[in-house]
């Protein structure tokens, strides 16, 4: 399937413009998948998703925190728990900070088709049949699964595993595997993509979650060793 470009003006526009300030990345070995794919990217506290966005070869959808969508849920979450409770900022700065990114995260998340992820069940069960019927379109989407996802440890821990279930409704509309393509965005300036990690036909979807799972996190922690993330992390600590 051919891919349509999904992103809008403003999404194009800050890609284009940013990308000027990153030409020291290296790129080489970020290569777009055959869509649709699902990229799983190491978060890393936000370097991942933020320099997969600007410099990866594709247009996947983000799955995005729902309140990043919307304004007023955006102030709250960005004056009440990243500014004040996380970084400790006094009142009127984090006021400040919170109200100009209230104006501007919405806009730039919806502008880059941004899926939003929420926790109850119901709503849950929307955000997965949006993120299928996307699938099914042709489009490719990426997301963070990390549990710590504030972690800047260059290896990948424990995953959450709900995405998976993105298989399951893939293959009842398609009777295909889909693609889980992992993405390492490293502190050497290196964006790198991985070989696909498939469901295969024969076993359960239940018998085969936590395999997949854990050969995606390998596929990670080896671009992490291929960049030389992780030896570095143990050079800096000996």
């Amino acid at each position: 399937m051919n891919q349509k470009k999904i992103y809008g003006p403003l999404a194009r526009f800050l890609r284009a413009g940013v990308r000027p300030f990153l030409h020291r990345w290296d790129t080489s070995g970020a290569q777009k998948a055959q869509p649709p794919a699902v990229y799983v990217v190491h978060h890393r506290n936000m370097s991942g998703p933020v320099h997969t966005l600007a410099l990866l070869p594709d247009e996947p959808r983000p799955w995005v925190l729902h309140v990043f969508l919307d304004r007023h849920e955006c102030f709250a979450q960005y004056y009440g728990y990243t500014f004040r409770k996380r970084f400790g900022w006094p009142a009127p700065a984090a006021w400040a900070a919170a109200g100009v990114l209230s104006l501007a995260v919405p806009a730039v998340v919806r502008s880059f088709g941004a899926i939003p992820v929420y926790r109850s069940l119901k709503e849950t069960r929307d955000m997965m049949e949006q993120s299928a019927q996307a699938l099914l379109r042709g489009e490719s989407i990426m997301l963070c699964p990390d549990v710590a996802y504030d972690s800047a440890a260059p290896a990948t821990g424990e995953i959450y595993k709900g995405f998976l279930q993105l298989e399951k409704l893939y293959h009842a509309g398609t009777g295909a595997h889909l693609r889980f393509v992992p993405v390492y965005c490293g502190k050497t300036k290196r964006v790198v993509t991985g070989e696909p990690v498939c469901f295969s036909d024969g076993a359960p979807f239940r018998t085969q979650r936590e395999e997949v799972a854990g050969r995606i996190v390998d596929g990670l922690n080896a671009l992490a060793a291929a960049c030389g993330e992780l030896e570095r992390e143990a050079a800096e600590r000996s």
